[in-house]
């Protein structure tokens, strides 16, 4: 008996903590699933670019679109964070920023990082200080548009120089020499 009205309690205990929890609006939580994808786009073509060279482009790209000094950048990415996941706390904190003029690019990084840490998806972390995602949305589409062409361009850019190396591997091949009894 003791055990049914303890198991009762805490279910309704557990209700009541899922109950006080706001709910997220459908349109913010496509948001988050587009920025979670948004992310992972990001990190696919940062992982294309496998050149110290490459991924420095990616990061100074990354740093332009926000506007921050690509040490920042760097900064994130010692922490573990990826190129995706820098790319949306970027465009949160700039956010977060915009509400709370008091705060630097590192604070509100930090409490942006703070929440994603703890386990919260970017909906849940963008409600948590009031935040739409609709605009950091929108910037980390744009930077992951940049990322890609940028990739592409190294890309195309590598393949340049494998067609002139071919070119000129062909130009230094000796002829056939042909018959001279004709």
């Amino acid at each position: 008996m003791i055990f049914a009205s303890q198991a009762g309690a805490l279910a309704f205990l557990f209700v009541s903590v899922a109950a006080a929890q706001p709910q997220m609006d459908p349109g913010e939580m496509k948001h988050a699933e587009r920025l979670h994808a948004e992310a992972k786009e990001i990190d696919a073509g940062a992982a294309k670019a496998m050149t110290p060279e490459g991924q420095k482009r990616i990061t100074e790209t990354i740093a332009k679109e926000f506007k921050v000094d690509p040490s920042v950048v760097t900064n994130l990415r010692s922490r573990k964070v990826g190129l995706g996941e820098a790319t949306v706390a970027l465009a949160l904190s700039q956010e977060l920023m915009k509400r709370d003029k008091t705060l630097t690019q590192q604070q509100a990084l930090d409490q942006i990082l703070t929440k994603r840490g703890a386990g919260e998806g970017w909906g849940r972390v963008a409600q948590d200080f009031g935040l739409r995602l609709g605009r950091v949305r929108a910037d980390v589409e744009r930077a992951e548009k940049r990322v890609t062409r940028m990739e592409r361009g190294e890309r195309a850019e590598k393949l340049d120089r494998g067609d002139k190396v071919e070119r000129t591997e062909r130009m230094e091949k000796p002829e056939k020499s042909s018959h001279s009894g004709r």
